[in-house]
């Protein structure tokens, strides 16, 4: 029997990431999640610069699961993807879908012409007769080669979301939303750091960062004189094999470096959003993503912006069969994870 859910597909710079859930009495379960590596420049800035790869790549992942489903969700960020909050004049979802293509040319800075326009209604009464809507646009050019892409690994692609929506659905599932505070999401992945700010339960910024994980690679690459898969390896060795040397100290020397500058641009983000917002005090952030395993990342934002930072375990509340998973290997892949458990969490006609 065909699952409900589509299969959630993360295509990133460094990897893709599939999950793959269903509905049972218990609540969602986990019937498959891995991650395979893209060579690098398979993906650069969000432009496929090596489709036939990225294909091979995905039939690979889809066929070792011995996943059926074809339906699946993909996500978009960075440049390609605008998504901005918006006070409009009350009025029905009719007359919103009406008037959103007007309201989204005043607000994006790309031709209409070029762009998919969606909305999402955030604040139905958010006081003097007016409303908040979450105004998402993203490049027509960009959502093409990523769906061609998709279909030439023969599968469908039934939902087209945004990684900082789907980092939010994850947490959804896995946490409680608090009602009366707001939390930052934070996804440090290897090109780009995606942050949604969640206040009164719902979405209230997003902002997505074109930096991430790979700075680390790079400058141990530099450091080095080493290729980039060495760097990557080192990046991820375990202590005791480079602990030999002084390897390893320059490797965490490198790593707290780069974590500043991650840091920095988080804050610069949050500093902006408090500027701006009403309820703006964060009250505590979830961080996840390949690159929140840096050393001293999570102990370095704590410290900066004097709040709690947790874990976005986007396994939290799903059922996971012991037979099925190692429970060691899942909870090292979490960090990863949240935005294809995100993905992973659409059915096919989604809105």
């Amino acid at each position: 029997m065909a699952s409900k859910h589509a299969i959630g597909l993360d295509i990133g710079t460094s990897s893709i990431k599939l999950a793959h859930l269903k509905e049972t009495s218990k609540g969602l379960q986990l019937l498959a999640f891995d991650t395979v590596m893209l060579p690098p420049d398979t993906i650069k800035d969000g432009v496929i610069l090596n489709a036939p790869v990225l294909v091979q790549r995905l039939t690979e992942l889809i066929a070792a699961n011995k996943v059926r489903e074809r339906k699946v969700a993909v996500a978009l960020s960075g440049h390609s993807v605008i998504i901005k909050k918006i006070a409009l004049p009350e009025m029905t979802r009719s007359e919103l879908d009406d008037q959103i293509q007007w309201e989204a040319e005043q607000y994006i800075p790309f031709d209409i012409k070029d762009v998919n326009v969606d909305y999402q209604v955030v604040n139905e009464h958010a006081g003097q007769g007016q409303m908040d809507v979450l105004l998402v646009a993203a490049k027509k050019a960009v959502i093409t080669e990523l769906l061609e892409v998709v279909r030439a690994a023969k599968l469908d692609p039934c939902v087209v979301d945004v990684d900082c929506f789907a980092l939010y659905n994850a947490f959804e599932t896995n946490f409680t939303v608090p009602q009366h505070d707001t939390i930052a999401l934070v996804n440090v992945g290897a090109s780009t750091i995606n942050i949604n700010v969640v206040s009164g339960g719902n979405t209230s910024f997003t902002r997505d960062i074109t930096i991430g994980g790979n700075l680390l690679t790079d400058e141990i690459a530099k450091q080095f004189a080493v290729p980039w898969e060495e760097a990557e390896h080192m990046k991820t060795t375990s202590e005791t094999t480079l602990s030999m040397s002084g390897v390893l100290r320059e490797v965490q020397r490198i790593s707290q470096r780069v974590s500043e500058v991650l840091i920095n641009e988080i804050q610069r983000s949050l500093d902006f959003f408090a500027a701006t917002a009403m309820h703006a005090e964060i009250s505590a952030i979830y961080l996840c993503g390949g690159a929140a395993l840096q050393v001293g990342l999570i102990e370095g934002i704590e410290r900066r912006l004097g709040t709690t930072v947790r874990a976005l375990n986007p396994f939290n509340n799903i059922v996971v069969d012991p037979k099925k998973f190692d429970a060691q290997l899942l909870q090292r892949m979490a960090p990863t994870a949240a935005v294809a458990m995100g993905l992973a969490m659409r059915r096919p006609g989604d809105r």
